[in-house]
């Protein structure tokens, strides 16, 4: 098993170790069976691409697929930590909520799973504001009183038509469904979750301020750069019950690991492919293979069709011949914002890590995962790594710890993408019909469960279908 060049592990003593091992790894066709000109090129081996790339495969189109990285996967993927040990580094959780990725996971017969119990009943929950602070138990009662609180609020926001939201999205999967029934939903979109609390009547300052950081903590953004329909449209996928979505989006694992998961999906697809190769350039043209994809290192394949998969947060780095529309490209950089999960508990203090919780076992210890500020240095200094013993009163014994930075990632610029108030009625169009002969794909560009692989599956459905319509 092959190290990617991304991520990079610690243990307490070697020190940081750049790379990390993963079957995610590997080789591209021998440039010698390589084609120049293709029915489809794949910009993207992540679950998109490659489901894309399968589909058309199967349907008896010449497909190639191009990946910037080292590996497949995109944002989710597996690294091995020991001989029966690993973690997931990236996109992790899957429920049987989640359609298509249920439905994929039982073909590969990988619906096995393992159980995040992040919150036990009862667990010790700490808190510590600053680097120079202690950590600080907090009170079991206190925090049930507040989330009863909370609770209460949370079902006060939802409910924007008497029905707790259930008559604005009654069709989660299908935006242009919801709006046909009720047009409310895009004169909701125009409204922030900060703007929605603000219209609550009765509410104190402090409960406003509790309400606002808790119905976009989800995301991790500000609550004046989501929408409401964005946390409204998570509600609606977890059936209107604010219990599941914890459930739906952060307790079950592929026990397989999620590459184990894309290996399945490459093992099936029939054509060629390019790793560790970005694309500079799309130049669309005239002939029978009007496309052509411009690599990194001068390479260049022509094709009749490109479907890219680049994640909306930094697809401004490929130059697209004809440009992009100057709305399309407004969306993609001014219409949503990276979620970067920040907890509000730490919001004004020094601390690198947001949040953290229990994840399972590792080896013979426990995996606990954290949610980690960008720009904190932690793939290199020491000092914020030991930091993680400090997180309780008690202390924690760090052994080794794995971790990608996902906000430097030139081919991700961050986490999924969150739509800000009017994207739907501004952007939503635009940003998923073709560009001439170029396709735009990928969880962010998905109705369902944008941000997740299953998402992912969704859109790559949509768009393998709209080609195959016009080809």
């Amino acid at each position: 098993m092959q190290k990617s060049q991304e991520g990079f592990a610690w243990t307490a003593k070697d020190g940081f170790q750049y790379g990390l091992t993963t079957a995610a790894v590997v080789p591209s066709t021998p440039k010698s069976d390589l084609s120049s000109s293709y029915d489809v090129i794949v910009i993207g081996a992540g679950f998109a691409g490659l489901t894309a790339a399968r589909e058309l495969a199967f349907k008896g189109k010449n497909v190639l697929v191009i990946e910037a990285r080292d590996r497949i996967g995109g944002r989710c993927w597996t690294v091995q930590t020991g001989k029966d040990s690993k973690v997931e580094i990236g996109g992790t959780w899957v429920h049987w909520q989640q359609p298509h990725v249920f439905s994929e996971l039982q073909r590969y017969g990988l619906d096995d799973f393992e159980e995040t119990v992040a919150f036990p009943e009862n667990c010790e929950s700490a808190a510590k504001e600053s680097r120079s602070q202690p950590a600080v138990v907090q009170d079991p009662a206190e925090g049930r009183v507040m989330m009863e609180q909370l609770e209460g609020l949370m079902m006060r926001f939802f409910d924007v038509d008497g029905q707790g939201g259930r008559s604005i999205i009654p069709f989660p999967f299908s935006t242009a469904s919801s709006v046909r029934q009720n047009p409310d939903y895009l004169e909701l979109d125009r409204l922030s979750v900060r703007d929605r609390v603000a219209q609550l009547e009765g509410c104190t300052q402090e409960q406003q301020s509790m309400l606002s950081a808790h119905a976009a903590s989800f995301y991790g953004i500000s609550p004046e750069k989501a929408s409401l329909t964005e946390v409204l449209h998570t509600h609606a996928l977890c059936n209107f019950d604010p219990a599941m979505i914890e459930t739906a989006t952060m307790k079950y694992k592929v026990a397989k690991g999620t590459t184990a998961f894309a290996l399945a999906i490459l093992e099936d697809y029939k054509g060629d492919r390019i790793l560790n190769s970005p694309v500079t350039s799309i130049t669309q043209g005239d002939g029978e293979f009007p496309v052509t994809v411009t690599l990194k290192n001068g390479e260049r394949y022509l094709s009749k069709t490109v479907i890219s998969t680049v994640p909306i947060n930094v697809i401004s780095s490929i130059v697209f011949d004809p440009p992009l529309s100057t709305l399309r490209k407004e969306a993609f950089t001014t219409g949503v914002t990276p979620a970067r999960q920040i907890s509000s508990f730490c919001e004004g203090g020094d601390m690198p890590y947001a949040s953290g919780f229990t994840d399972g076992n590792h080896g013979d210890h426990t995996l606990l995962t954290l949610l980690v500020h960008p720009d904190n240095g932690l793939d290199h200094s020491d000092e914020t790594i030991r930091l993680v013993e400090s997180l309780r009163p008690a202390g924690i014994q760090v052994e080794s710890a794995y971790a990608h930075l996902w906000s430097d990632d030139p081919y991700a610029g961050g986490v999924m993408p969150v739509r800000g108030p009017g994207f739907l009625q501004k952007y939503n169009h635009e940003i998923r019909k073709p560009h001439e002969n170029v396709y735009f794909c990928g969880s962010d560009f998905a109705d369902g469960w944008r941000g997740f692989i299953s998402g992912a599956f969704e859109d790559a459905y949509r768009v393998t279908r709209e080609i195959l319509t016009q080809n």
